[in-house]
């Protein structure tokens, strides 16, 4: 089984748009997008990764958010474009960001455009209600919690809450009890020390200890924008860098089979990651290893 992650693609265009039009916590977002955003996050370095992912034929493209710069539901409709193109050739599981759900009136245009990748109960006003989520693809059980709510001025925290923690513990037990492999989706950096307060995940002292209780095979998420690989037991979290970053766009691939042996279920995973080349026509092999997950 083949699946691919990238995510904080922020393909989205803000040149429609004055900064008179903005309101609140978006007139920093637009400022920050004229300044210096729309230089570094580049459509065309996003097609070219998106075609290099579907050459890659994945069984499924696991998607950790941050699709668009300030949650307008201009924004949000262009990206609905985006993941249809995508949707026609390949599966897409995904959790959304902080910059999707970027303010009160972000959630309600999500739902409305992109309700085929949010959980049923997304119906719900809280964009927390229905997660997280979970998919089976054979013996792996893709996971997705949602780390992504609205934020004041020059924070960009995400938040689990208590509810999701439970649940997310409970599919963890699951997992185990059914032996299948486990693998979370989440925007934020899991863990304590990842990134700095003012962009952290709440409760990471209480999730980290959740993944030491019951680990996943692999936790994936963004956010920062940058290549990072850190190890808590058996599990394996794996931070990729934008997917449309002019510098370091980047993807990773992973392989997993089943490895069962004496009746206890195992699997061998090897990830690669793959950024974009010097000359900025390709992807390359910046990084790759492999590793056995058994219960």
């Amino acid at each position: 089984m083949r699946l691919i992650h990238f995510t904080d693609p922020h393909l989205s265009s803000l040149a429609a748009f004055r900064f008179g039009q903005m309101r609140g916590k978006r007139r920093s977002g637009f400022l920050s997008w004229m300044r210096k955003r729309q230089w570094i996050h580049r459509r065309e370095v996003l097609d070219l990764l998106t075609s290099a992912v579907i050459r890659e034929q994945p069984d499924r493209i696991l998607l950790t958010g941050d699709l668009v710069q300030i949650g307008l539901e201009e924004e949000i409709r262009q990206a609905a474009d985006w993941l249809q193109q995508l949707q026609q050739t390949q599966q897409v599981f995904f959790v959304p960001g902080n910059h999707d759900v970027y303010a009160a009136d972000s959630w309600p245009a999500m739902r409305s455009h992109w309700g085929e990748l949010l959980p049923p109960a997304a119906a719900h006003d809280h964009p927390l209600a229905g997660y997280p989520v979970q998919q089976r693809l054979a013996d792996v059980q893709l996971l997705g919690a949602s780390s992504a709510c609205v934020t004041p001025v020059f924070s960009a925290r995400g938040q689990l809450g208590d509810a999701q923690l439970g649940r997310l513990q409970s599919m963890l037990q699951q997992c185990q009890q059914d032996q299948q492999l486990p693998l979370l989706c989440i925007h934020h950096p899991p863990l304590p020390g990842m990134t700095k307060w003012r962009k952290a995940l709440k409760e990471t002292a209480a999730l980290q200890s959740l993944l030491e209780r019951h680990p996943p095979a692999v936790v994936l998420c963004g956010h920062l924008h940058d290549n990072h690989e850190q190890s808590l037991g058996p599990t394996r979290v794996f931070c990729t860098a934008s997917a449309s970053s002019r510098q370091q766009a980047s993807y990773r691939v992973f392989d997993v089979e089943a490895d069962h042996q004496d009746s206890r279920p195992a699997w061998k995973l090897s990830m690669q990651l793959k950024t974009l080349a010097p000359a900025g026509r390709d992807f390359h092999i910046a990084g790759q290893q492999s590793w056995r997950y058994a219960y």
